[in-house]
């Protein structure tokens, strides 16, 4: 008989799309006050909705470039002299970038990261970079936690598309970004969902790589993005990767479970919860056969609104001594 953790199991409730980026509500509280007299405008996305074909986008707009009044000042020259040339000042606020599309890369940063609003120039993917765009959407206004969550579904099934697998069985997951502060104080106005690769299952920031991630998990999840911690994973802690090159404690099951598309109604706390034990159950050891422990996280209600539709599953070393290096 199989042995299954069930202290662990049952406190496996957890915001499965933690490690793809925060709430939207978290997002809505980083914008600018709303104007009191802004209508809220529906979410359009600039192409239809990612589905199973590869997402695109709109042509890429012109940077916008913010010029100020020119001002002018002169004096009366004194009786009996020359009047020096009129000298003119004009001051021209920095370029701003522009409108991103879908293959772009983006050296985005910690606090980019953290507040979810990115206004950096795209670098060339086979620089350094921590971010890499698979999808753009108009939003109307100072989108809603509503508008937010909408795209983030949308994101999730467009995540698959584009780099071949959910965002939820590798290092590999996803997050949104908005325009960065000046570019929201022009009315610039989008949602562009990046693929990142994560220091650590739920954390929020992407580390360093290069190339691009497109396709990557299309025949599988390749060693380099197997997911491997050598703690056991809590929701009350970061879950942080280690390399599988080695012993590890945990290991990210390279397969999960989706209980529903993007518009699909939340099937329930309890069908939730029993689809997932039993899909973990019967799939874990495919993967790791030397261990019978296991772990899962799967989606609440509140996670299910912001598209987290997926049960991830663990394999567990309770024993000690490790489970064997992939």
């Amino acid at each position: 008989m199989k042995k299954t953790l069930w202290p662990m199991v049952s406190t496996a409730i957890l915001l499965v799309a933690v490690s793809a980026c925060a709430s939207a509500r978290d997002v809505v509280t980083s914008a600018k006050p709303r104007p009191a007299n802004a209508a809220a405008q529906p979410l359009t996305s600039a192409t239809p909705p990612p589905t199973s074909s590869r997402p695109t986008s709109r042509p890429t707009r012109p940077a916008s470039t913010l010029t100020a009044p020119t001002s002018t000042s002169s004096q009366p020259a004194p009786s009996g002299t020359t009047e020096p040339p009129t000298t003119r000042s004009t001051t021209t606020a920095p370029q701003l970038a522009g409108r991103p599309k879908v293959g772009n890369c983006y050296d985005t940063g910690t606090g980019a990261f953290r507040h979810k609003r990115d206004g950096s120039f795209p670098v060339s993917c086979a620089r350094s970079h921590t971010a890499e765009t698979f999808a753009v959407y108009d939003v109307g206004a100072v989108p809603t936690a509503a508008q937010i969550d909408k795209v983030r579904r949308n994101c999730q099934s467009g995540f698959r598309s584009y780099v071949g697998d959910s965002a939820t069985v590798s290092k590999l997951g996803m997050t949104v970004m908005l325009p960065g502060a000046e570019q929201a104080a022009v009315g610039v106005r989008w949602i562009r969902c990046d693929a990142i690769e994560l220091a650590n299952y739920n954390g929020e920031g992407g580390v360093s790589r290069t190339g691009s991630v497109k396709g990557a998990l299309a025949a599988g999840v390749p060693d380099i993005f197997r997911g491997c911690v050598d703690h056991l994973p809590k929701v009350t802690q970061p879950v942080h990767f280690t390399s599988c090159s080695q012993r590890h404690q945990g290991e990210l099951i390279p397969e999960s479970l989706n209980l529903g598309g993007p518009q699909a109604p939340f099937p329930g706390s309890k069908a939730v919860a029993n689809r997932s034990r039993s899909f973990c159950r019967g799939v874990f050891q495919d993967y790791v056969p030397q261990t019978s422990d296991y772990y899962y996280y799967y989606p609440t209600r509140p996670s299910w609104r912001s598209g987290s539709h997926d049960t991830t599953c663990w394999a567990l070393d309770t024993r000690g001594g490790g489970l064997p290096p992939i």
